[in-house]
């Protein structure tokens, strides 16, 4: 237990490289491109409730 604790950041460093790392690849595949490109917009469009 007394190693877990001294190497907690390192831990928790690699965790969160780790879902980073995840997170780009699961963006940048090219299949999901038409999504992205459609999300880019969505600060422009009009908002019609307002």
């Amino acid at each position: 237990m007394r190693w877990l604790a001294e190497h907690s950041g390192l831990i928790g460093l690699l965790f969160f490289f780790a879902v980073f790392v995840g997170i780009a690849v699961w963006v940048y595949q090219p299949k999901r491109k038409k999504e992205i490109e459609s999300l880019k917009n969505i600060p422009l469009k009009e908002d019609d409730n307002g």
